[in-house]
């Protein structure tokens, strides 16, 4: 099975003036360079999905990234795709996929692989953020702003009562990819809908996680896919969920990557790990 990431660096990057989320390149690169190479070696092949800048700016880098394929794909995004939208390209490259495939965070590590018991899944996931009685009552909010907008794609019919953190996501069967695209599809026609009404839009930051994390439960209940049975969430550690202690898995969402403690943490696994030694020459990455 693959491992793929997805990397989109604008000529913006972030709306609070960081770098694509991080407090600057450097931080970034650490980032990819560590998570690839631990969760790496528990794939057959690693590949990354970019645009030309974010291709540019690794072969710079001067270390040694270990994908097996860097693809180019995303520089069409440059002319329209905006901030808040920051999701787009991840969903872009699920829908390329032709093959079972796990898509990972950039700021997230998965150490150990995929736990033997979530090979037979057609889906997996990070873990389940609980809308109904929980803090993630904003999925609320959301689903409604773009309702009222009548934004949403006639296939969506439904705000769940939970959304997917998606840090993690994984198709392991063939036989899903269909519902996979499904989902991208739908996605797509909301971020066209969405941004030729941006000017509407309150809760515009947000937007990513809409139609990225809550999206897919849609597809998940309509084709009456059952938890545990056809998916599961990897770290959830719910009741009514497995649980999977013996598995190291790290996720440096939201501000947690921009840290002191989690940047320095980072250099000095880097470190210890001989990751910061620099190529001697600059092969040739391949594009596609």
């Amino acid at each position: 099975m693959k491992l793929v990431y997805s990397l989109y660096i604008g000529e913006s990057n972030n709306h609070n003036g960081d770098f694509c989320g991080y407090s600057s390149s450097d931080d970034l690169l650490n980032s990819l360079l560590l998570s690839s190479t631990v969760s790496g070696r528990n794939f057959d092949k690693c590949e990354l999905y970019c645009n030309t800048r974010a291709k540019e700016l690794i072969s710079e880098d001067g270390r040694v990234f270990p994908f097996t394929s860097i693809i180019v794909c995303f520089d069409y995004l440059d002319n329209w795709l905006q901030l808040h939208n920051w999701a787009y390209p991840k969903l872009v490259t699920y829908s390329m996929q032709k093959e079972p495939f796990v898509h990972l965070d950039f700021d997230a590590i998965l150490s150990d692989g995929i736990p033997a018991e979530l090979l037979n899944k057609k889906l997996i996931f990070q873990q389940k953020e609980m809308i109904a009685g929980g803090k993630y009552t904003y999925y609320y909010k959301l689903f409604e702003e773009a309702k009222l907008l009548n934004l949403l794609p006639s296939i969506i019919k439904f705000c769940p009562s939970f959304a997917m953190n998606m840090g993690l996501f994984g198709c392991m069967q063939q036989s899903a990819l269909y519902l996979v695209k499904q989902y991208c599809d739908a996605a797509f026609e909301y971020v066209k809908q969405q941004q030729a009404n941006y000017e509407k839009l309150v809760l515009v930051h947000e937007q990513s996680m809409l139609f990225e994390q809550l999206f897919i439960v849609n597809f998940l209940e309509e084709n009456k896919l059952q938890a545990e049975i056809d998916y599961d969430t990897f770290i959830d550690g719910n009741s009514k969920n497995k649980f999977y202690p013996n598995y190291r898995f790290s996720h440096f969402y939201s501000n947690w990557k921009r840290k002191n403690i989690v940047v320095v943490a980072i250099k000095k696994e880097l470190d210890r790990l001989g990751l910061n030694k620099k190529k001697t020459s600059k092969p040739t990455l391949q594009a596609h």
